[in-house]
């Protein structure tokens, strides 16, 4: 493959509909930049003061059938979903049928007298109850996330887990807070999650191409998810979505999702003094509302806007949803393919919204991809180097780098995974991804005290890094 470098920049126009226009070719050639990146297959929508400005798709809904993207195409969102919980809980604190600030143990008589039974409903929405992540189980993905549960079962999971720390001191995020939020919205309404999100808010804002989603279930026009792993498309492992609820069940397209930006804006959902209170940035550094991170983001060196934002990745579907709530503006993204660099390519897109220049390089870890299917990990590595060297064309993707290790874990290539991640480590020493990956590689290789010691320095970096912290104590050690 040739190298690509790919410049996009605006033309100055007086004319308001040539700049537009213009800035609409900037976008259809970012994304087919990366699609031919084999970075992105979606869907993908930018908005500007209340009005859709572009959207696009990308890439195969389903492979096997050589169906394309469309742009109401159904995508699984992930944690995306997360926003629209926070929403609904936040419809019946409004109708007086929730409390924030009441706890789990007033409400729910599965959790009195066990450790979450003090969390309140506002430290569950900002991810401050303490309360465990689904990451502190070892066979969570291989085995239990695989498994269909009732609601009852699945709260048993972790009903007893301790907590992390004091409720409402720290932030640590909590997929099983947001399973524990939609239990509540079913036990107060006494109607499903999935009954409750489709009064409260599809239905009440016109979100007909969404529901929470069973995999029993028949939904025309959804997506396939598919892993993208060493140069070629696999289809997405499974995962029983009995065990998201509340979390990341939902399935929506990008136009539905502009619906229910427009309604945050005009407060239809909402009082505007609840939904100011949802978009307030909480605990630093995540500064976490209720369903949203609410930070700045930087559009040039000197310049930045606040924004409301949140991250979707589940089993072949990645997705990334920005809010700018002072222009009544957005950018999203909906892929089914899985990894992707989803915070480069957001953050570009919303780069051409405010009129700036954006180059595109291409991503080592893809070169990477190749040279290992071609050619092997110890070549791949070595001409990392070289790569890294030629700022012009490439730029290196910590995460996606570490995804690729974790592939190589997961397909069982023990060996490659240690040389992958080990040059990862010597890139990227502070960052928790690479150091945790690199522990829970030297474990599969059965060297204990080199696992220990990634785990620890893990731990130096993130405190709460909940996977490194169990590893430890799994392996009988102490964190320090």
């Amino acid at each position: 493959m040739k190298y690509k470098h790919v410049i996009l920049s605006f033309l100055l126009c007086s004319r308001l509909l040539i700049h537009a226009q213009s800035r609409e070719t900037q976008f259809s050639q970012l994304m087919k930049t990366y699609h031919d990146y084999n970075m992105f297959d979606g869907a993908v929508l930018v908005a500007e003061q209340g009005k859709i400005i572009y959207q696009g798709a990308f890439g195969m809904a389903n492979h096997e059938w050589n169906i394309p993207n469309q742009v109401d195409t159904k995508f699984m969102i992930g944690s995306v979903s997360k926003p629209l919980t926070a929403m609904l809980v936040l419809t019946y604190v409004q109708k007086g049928l929730i409390n924030l600030d009441k706890t789990l143990g007033d409400y729910l008589p599965e959790f009195r007298n066990r450790p979450a039974g003090i969390v309140t409903i506002r430290q569950l929405l900002s991810h401050t109850s303490g309360m465990p992540n689904y990451d502190i189980m070892k066979d969570f993905f291989p085995v239990m996330s695989r498994r269909s549960f009732t609601r009852e079962e699945y709260i048993k999971i972790y009903r007893d887990s301790a907590l992390a720390f004091t409720p409402g001191s720290r932030y640590y995020y909590s997929s099983w807070g947001y399973f524990t939020l939609g239990y509540l919205v079913e036990k107060i309404s006494g109607k499903s999650y999935a009954q409750a999100m489709k009064e409260e808010i599809f239905d009440r804002i016109g979100m007909t191409h969404s529901g929470s989603y069973l995999h029993t279930q028949v939904v025309p026009q959804r997506a396939t998810g598919y892993d993208y792993v060493l140069g070629t498309y696999q289809s997405a492992d499974f995962r029983d979505q009995s065990n998201t609820m509340g979390t990341g069940d939902i399935y929506s397209t990008v136009g539905d999702l502009f619906k229910f930006h427009l309604a945050i804006n005009d407060n239809r959902l909402i009082s505007k003094e609840l939904t100011s209170e949802m978009l307030q940035p909480g605990i630093a550094p995540a500064n976490y509302g209720f369903g949203w991170f609410n930070k700045t983001f930087k559009y040039t060196d000197r310049d930045s806007v606040f924004t409301n934002f949140h991250l979707g990745m589940t089993e072949g579907f990645v997705s990334f949803f920005r809010r700018i709530p002072s222009t009544n503006s957005m950018v999203l993204i909906l892929c089914n393919s899985s990894p992707t660099d989803f915070f480069g390519i957001a953050n570009n897109l919303a780069k051409i919204l405010y009129h700036q220049p954006v180059a595109i390089k291409q991503p080592i870890h893809k070169k990477m991809e190749t040279l290992i299917a071609e050619k092997g990990v110890v070549a791949a590595v070595k001409e990392y180097q070289v790569l890294k060297a030629d700022t012009g064309h490439y730029y290196a993707d910590r995460i996606s780098l570490c995804f690729l290790a974790e592939q190589l874990l997961t397909m069982k290539r023990v060996e490659d995974a240690r040389l992958m991640a080990e040059n990862n480590i010597a890139e990227f020493p502070s960052f928790d991804m690479a150091n945790c990956i690199l522990g829970n590689v030297y474990l599969q290789l059965g060297k204990k005290e080199d696992a220990a010691l990634y785990y620890r320095k893990t731990l130096k970096i993130s405190p709460f890094y909940e996977e490194a912290r169990s590893r430890l104590k799994e392996m009988g050690l102490a964190e320090q």
